[in-house]
């Protein structure tokens, strides 16, 4: 059984030692809290700041998944919350990790559930750790490193912290709120005309380039998609139905082919699975067909190249024959983690076929290639098994949930699905593996799959 595969560890502690670390730990931080007041008195938003942020501790501590719906919603406004180079999001991130193992053990017992595929990804990591010995550029593989550890364990924390369905339903709905918010903002850029390079860029708010940013809406558009057709009355489906045109539109802002390219595969492959969403086709074609008409003349310049690839995918075309070349040079080991940006300088000029101006130190703009590239063979077989297998649990979620008659949960079911799909989509023309998002929708499949189990168990034995 797939539930055998899991991994639950317990450790007996004292809990008075614990809940008296606890408390040394929020009175430790009162004490630099109000040092650092002191020390800067003139800065009017460090009093109110430092009061949230105690606020945030204290609620996180109490209920570690509160900090984990804070991180989503962070995460997808990581550029706006910057202090200095560390997001907002990396250090709830911190937090919610140091709160789930402190006040686990502060309970008595700590249990830690790893589904079996995590294994592939832990080894996943430290066959990137091995490839130090033969890097091309072990300059970057440490902080390359240290990331995939922090999403590893951010994968662990959804895994064990959002437990039932209802919080699945927190979660999917703050990711659909922040991302109307965005869409919105991006709406009204494209109104007043603040484009740059004929797209819409919420970089100083947002994550990423346009680019990164439309993946981003892929969720929210999959879930509201599905929403819009399961449910009955009209009132509801026209909101649905406005909140699903935002998104859309917001994502034509952008100009990203991928995230569009991304949008027909989910409608496509959702409609496979589940008929009534056929009911969104006309809807969508005429949103689309609306903006086609009224959006900038540059956007839709850049779209259309998107069926010419008159400008060779932005160059992806050349990068991609580049990364071939890599990848048959070093079949076996790859260059190293990290070390695809060296790699491309060394072999761009003996790729035959390339145009000769596409840059120096360019990522691959492909997940696979990538890590083929990077990680060889051994890489690729345990990130392909298990990128296979969190679809493999999606889908089974999706199964399990109709034969214990839950529709509902089992639409819900499949947005998580579909919305990983989307974003592995967009992984072929974008480098996705660094992503909070991607990490997050890898391990949602597996809790849903999870839940789903218990539910049919609880069916079948009424």
């Amino acid at each position: 059984m797939r539930a055998a595969k899991s991994v639950i560890a317990g450790i007996s502690v004292d809990r008075r030692l614990m809940k008296g670390s606890l408390l040394a730990l929020l009175i430790t931080g009162e004490i630099l809290l109000g040092h650092l007041i002191a020390v800067r008195p003139q800065d009017p938003y460090l009093i109110p700041g430092a009061a949230i942020g105690l606020i945030v501790v204290a609620v996180t501590f109490m209920e570690p998944v509160f900090g984990l719906y804070l991180f989503v919603a962070t995460a997808f406004t990581e550029a706006l919350l910057m202090f200095g180079s560390v997001s907002a999001a990396r250090l709830l991130g911190i937090l919610v990790l140091v709160a789930w193992i402190t006040r686990s053990l502060a309970g008595g017992r700590f249990e830690i559930i790893i589904p079996g595929h995590a294994w592939f990804a832990a080894m996943l990591i430290s066959w990137g750790l091995m490839s130090a010995l033969w890097a091309m550029d072990a300059q970057g593989l440490p902080s390359a490193l240290l990331l995939l550890v922090q999403l590893m364990a951010l994968y662990i924390l959804v895994i064990n912290l959002v437990n039932s369905v209802r919080k699945i339903k927190i979660v999917l709905a703050i990711i659909m709120i922040v991302s109307l918010a965005l869409a919105l903002l991006t709406i009204l850029r494209v109104v007043s005309g603040e484009l740059v390079e004929g797209r819409v860029d919420l970089g100083q708010i947002s994550v990423g380039d346009p680019n990164v940013q439309a993946a981003y809406f892929l969720p929210s558009a999959t879930l509201l998609m599905i929403l819009f057709s399961h449910k009955a009355q009209l009132s509801q489906k026209l909101l649905l139905l406005l909140g699903f045109s935002v998104i859309t539109l917001a994502i034509l802002a952008t100009s990203s082919r991928g995230a569009l390219v991304s949008l027909v595969v989910i409608f496509v492959l959702g409609m496979i699975i589940d008929r009534r969403l056929w009911q969104v086709a006309l809807p969508t074609l005429l949103v689309g067909g609306v903006a086609w008409l009224f959006l900038p003349h540059t956007l839709v310049e850049h779209l259309e190249a998107l069926v010419t690839l008159s400008d060779r995918g932005a160059g992806r075309v050349d990068i991609w024959l580049v990364a071939l070349e890599i990848i048959r040079s070093h079949p076996a080991l790859g260059v190293g983690l990290d070390s695809f940006g060296r790699a491309f300088d060394k072999y761009v000029s003996e790729t035959p076929g390339i145009m000769r101006d596409i840059g120096r130190g360019r990522g691959s703009h492909n997940i696979f290639l990538n890590v083929q590239s990077e990680l060889g063979v051994i890489g690729s077989a345990l990130f392909v098994v298990f990128i296979g297998m969190s679809l493999r649990s999606g889908l089974v979620a999706v199964v399990n949930w109709r034969r214990a008659g839950s529709p509902r949960t089992a639409a819900l079911a499949l947005a998580v699905f579909l919305s990983l799909v989307g974003v592995l989509v967009v992984g072929l023309f974008l480098d996705v593996q660094y992503w909070k998002l991607f990490w997050l929708l890898l391990a949602l499949p597996e809790v849903m799959r999870r839940l789903s189990v218990q539910a049919l168990q609880r069916t079948t034995s009424r």
